[in-house]
């Protein structure tokens, strides 16, 4: 059954729910005979989701070396800092861009799936680990002592301006994460709506050999 999105509805189809016709195209695609059809839709959010950790495993190991953690607090820090940014990646791309994109929510504006996605990459890859990875070590370096920071009483800019001291030498490399992941998210987005298309030109095709051979 080919999935439609209209006001003008046939008088055999049947009539679903946004809930129900996510479920539904879903099975789609999980069930999808030949991978290579479907594989940016089955694959991409995972992989932006892996992107993400990798980025959260980078900044937080450079401001955990800036600030001579060691071993102090690391599983405390690499969980909301790497993991939570892979998992809420994965989510928010499969909701806002995967599952909008196969209801055609917005067939018009493929731009801005690959806009919305390259937000959500940079928010959650980059925007994220980069508040509480520095926000993470500074707690920890205080606690254990480990480094020499400024006190809290001092005031909110001396804390600025020893955090983008200690940053300086990861411009380059935070640069570079950056855009990889917009690169890759949009790269990926695109090679999902290529699947989406030939998904539909194919249950399309299907559709109309069923109805030829019912004839």
């Amino acid at each position: 059954m080919a999935l439609y999105r209209g006001k003008e509805i046939p008088e055999d189809a049947v009539v679903l729910d946004e809930l129900e016709a996510t479920k539904y195209i879903w099975n789609v695609v999980s069930d999808w005979e030949h991978t290579a059809d479907v594989w940016a839709l089955r694959y991409a959010s995972y992989i932006l989701g892996g992107v993400s950790a990798v980025s959260g495993i980078m900044i937080n190991r450079f401001y955990r070396g800036k600030l001579k953690l060691g071993t102090y607090g690391y599983f405390a820090s690499v969980l909301p800092i790497s993991a939570m940014p892979a998992l809420l990646t994965a989510m928010f791309h499969r909701h806002l861009v995967s599952t909008d994109m196969l209801l055609m929510k917005r067939e018009t504006c493929p731009i801005c799936y690959e806009l919305r996605s390259g937000a959500i990459q940079a928010g959650l890859g980059i925007g994220y680990p980069m508040v509480l990875g520095p926000l993470s070590a500074l707690m920890l370096a205080n606690r254990y002592n480990t480094a020499r920071i400024p006190e809290l009483v001092h005031g909110p800019r001396v804390m600025f301006k020893f955090l983008r001291k200690i940053t300086k030498p990861f411009i380059g490399t935070l640069t570079f994460l950056a855009v990889s992941q917009l690169f890759i998210s949009s790269a990926l987005t695109y090679f999902e709506m290529r699947n989406i298309y030939l998904l539909r030109m194919k249950i399309m095709e299907i559709e109309a050999k069923h109805t030829a051979d019912n004839s």
